[in-house]
């Protein structure tokens, strides 16, 4: 099951701190597969912003950074107000993305978590 989480990373470390606290706990209620079944969850991260998550994979990934790490989404993410018109198809981008990802990093929850931390 892929999960496409689309923000920033403020809303990535909220979604992945429900996910530990809520799927992650010992006895959580997971259906009739158990805690095996948290195995076949796949997160993608798609960055609003600046992200260290996002940096990361890029690192590791070279067709995720050339997606969402390239100066124009940088650019267009960084406004504070809309473009007049869209540079290029975000959710095209987004879907390419989704369908192409066939294959995920293997990035332990905790380790994303530690990434995502609040920094106040």
């Amino acid at each position: 099951l892929k999960v496409v989480a689309v923000g920033g990373a403020g809303y990535h470390g909220s979604l992945l701190r429900g996910f530990v606290r809520h799927l992650g706990t010992p006895g959580a209620h997971l259906g009739p597969r158990g805690p095996d079944w948290l195995g076949l969850l796949r997160f993608l991260i798609v960055p609003l912003g600046p992200h260290p998550v996002a940096q990361h994979l890029g690192t590791l990934d070279g067709r995720y950074g050339s997606a969402f790490l390239d100066p124009p989404w940088r650019e267009l993410f960084a406004r504070s107000e809309p473009p007049p018109s869209e540079p290029f198809s975000v959710a095209g981008r987004i879907l390419g993305y989704v369908a192409g990802a066939g294959v995920t990093l293997a990035l332990p929850v905790a380790e994303a978590m530690l990434t995502c931390r609040d920094k106040l």
